[in-house]
């Protein structure tokens, strides 16, 4: 089983190779800015959370779906999407990713969209 820090440093080098810079923010939230080629994510989670949570944003980075309207089953879509891509993306990377903790936070933060 791999070290978290060493599957935090096989994204790192990802995105360097890929020009997308990595920030940590104190606030609670986690995005990407496309203009800035930045993923941004709360420094406040666990180790654990933060790899999933950049995976989940580089997800959003790669995802070629747009919708010309945002609605909550769009948004909801595209989240999905995200998190689907970043566990492809943790797969080609080669990382060892506890799945039944990636489902738990994917839906943790897939049902906040469900209640905005």
């Amino acid at each position: 089983m791999a070290c978290i820090d060493e599957d935090l440093e096989k994204v790192r080098k990802f995105l360097d190779e890929n020009n997308i810079k990595l920030s940590f923010t104190d606030y609670d939230d986690n995005y990407i800015d496309h203009h800035q080629d930045e993923i941004v994510v709360y420094r406040g989670q666990s180790k654990k959370h933060k790899l999933f949570t950049i995976l989940h944003e580089i997800g959003h980075y790669f995802l070629e779906l747009h919708f010309d309207e945002e609605t909550k089953a769009t948004t909801i879509i595209q989240e999905v999407l995200a998190w689907d891509r970043g566990f492809d993306v943790s797969a080609a990377l080669n990382l060892d990713i506890d799945e039944d903790e990636w489902k738990k936070l994917m839906e943790s933060s897939i049902s906040k969209y469900l209640s905005y």
